[in-house]
């Protein structure tokens, strides 16, 4: 399941205002069902002003990857970012108040939920990526293995962590407990060390001050199917992106995972975000 929030129109810039984002020249997303039954991820982007500020000079970009084990992941996904960009707007205070008060308002939207649901179902249950996007810094929290990533001067890094098992499995292939290739290969890999399921939340990423930009980045806000790319192959493509607008980036990043072709390719979202 997907959607996006309905935004303004382009704004006209001046020189002596801060620039705002543009809707597919800056910003946009594009998704993938891959091999899937059903699409659950879901995303949003919505407008994060202040009222003091003209609109899109805050971009408030959510994704959400339900768990496909879990009654309901596309509803999972759908409710649960929902939830937190309602949420946001809702609070007053610093971002990273209002993005902690936005996750645990979803988390705890799908423990009402859940609790309504037969005793026999499971819990819903959904990653979350919440990232605020201003001209000159960025800031984020997230709750399962969902990607952040900053590409800058040619660099990719992902910024954020990971919650899955791959950090403690790959740590056991430096140690040489197991080899590389049973680390990438490893049948827990992918299981889940903390993910909105109504329950208090494991584990949060969610650093304290903004993080600054600079002109030229590209952020990319993803579910985990991106990782069907490698980090390498992900980095050259965008290292083309930088002459072109966020709708193209994405949508290459769709085309490079479709043309592999993976007989097991999860959903996949693929949110970009240019800084100019």
């Amino acid at each position: 399941m997907s959607a996006t929030t309905v935004l303004t129109d382009r704004v006209p810039l001046f020189e002596t205002q801060p620039p705002a984002f543009v809707q597919e020249q800056d910003f946009a997303a594009r998704q993938y069902r891959g091999r899937r039954d059903n699409q659950e991820d879901y995303y949003a982007f919505a407008d994060a002003a202040e009222p003091e500020e003209r609109s899109l000079e805050r971009l408030l970009l959510v994704v959400g990857d339900g768990l496909g084990a879990h009654a309901g992941g596309s509803v999972a996904s759908y409710i649960g970012v929902n939830a937190f960009v309602r949420a946001y707007h809702e609070q007053d205070g610093p971002p990273a108040w209002k993005l902690k008060h936005a996750v645990e308002t979803a988390n705890e939207t799908l423990g009402f939920i859940t609790s309504r649901m037969p005793a026999v179902a499971p819990p819903m249950g959904t990653t979350m990526l919440g990232v605020l996007v201003m001209p000159q810094s960025m800031q984020w929290i997230s709750v399962g293995d969902s990607p952040l990533f900053l590409f800058r001067e040619g660099e990719l890094k992902r910024i954020n962590a990971d919650h899955s098992l791959s950090p403690l499995i790959d740590a056991r292939a430096e140690r040489g407990e197991i080899t590389k290739e049973e680390a990438e290969n490893h049948p827990d890999r992918h299981t889940l060390q903390s993910a909105l399921l109504g329950h208090p939340i494991a584990m949060t990423d969610a650093p304290p001050e903004p993080m600054p930009l600079k002109k030229g980045d590209i952020v990319i806000a993803a579910s985990d199917g991106i990782f069907t790319l490698t980090h390498k192959a992900l980095e050259e493509l965008l290292s083309f992106g930088k002459h072109t607008t966020a709708d193209k980036i994405a949508d290459a990043i769709i085309f490079a995972i479709r043309r592999i072709n993976n007989d097991r390719q999860d959903n996949t979202t693929v949110g970009v975000v240019k800084i100019a």
